[in-house]
């Protein structure tokens, strides 16, 4: 659920490489919600509720991050020639799960919602994460405070401070 946190990654990663487009990065730090869909739509995964202490088993496994990461920085291979941009998003990928294990479990966004994520696949050992989104302040102060730092390296990286600074000079 940390949505606003994936984006923020998204736009920082700009930062990084500044001639990749946008979309790209942003596609690539949700590709794993973006599987939860499909999972949920064949019931595999479901939604955060008490009583289920893995709600995506499959989507949003270690494993399965890890094959994800590799299978996109894979499919990136066969469009450009930069191997940096290979291992950039295939890190951006993995980074969704890296701040699912930060945030989760989310007890201020879905009290008494299991938050418990697999190691493999179901059924496999569970971990759980450092638990940063257990209160409400916080949650919303990292969210909109990674979003607004991710827009701002983003911001710095395509020009938009120089075209700003113009604009003021009238």
């Amino acid at each position: 659920m940390a949505a606003l946190a994936h984006a923020a990654v998204g736009f920082a990663a700009k930062r990084v490489t500044p001639s990749a487009p946008l979309w790209v990065f942003l596609v690539a730090v949700y590709v794993i919600d973006i599987l939860w869909t499909a999972f949920w739509l064949a019931g595999l995964d479901h939604f955060p509720q008490p009583g289920i202490e893995v709600p995506a088993p499959w989507s949003h496994s270690l494993a399965m991050a890890c094959l994800l990461s590799l299978g996109a920085a894979a499919v990136t291979s066969r469009f450009t020639a930069k191997r940096g941009l290979w291992l950039l998003i295939g890190s951006l990928v993995f980074s969704h799960w890296l701040v699912d294990f930060v945030t989760q479990p989310m007890r201020a966004a879905f009290p008494g919602a299991g938050f418990r994520m697999r190691v493999f696949f179901t059924p496999s050992p569970t971990i759980e994460g450092f638990g940063l989104y257990s209160s409400a302040i916080v949650l919303n102060l990292v969210e909109y405070g990674t979003l607004a730092l991710g827009v701002l390296l983003y911001a710095s990286a395509s020009g938009c401070q120089r075209r700003w600074r113009r604009c003021g000079r009238g």
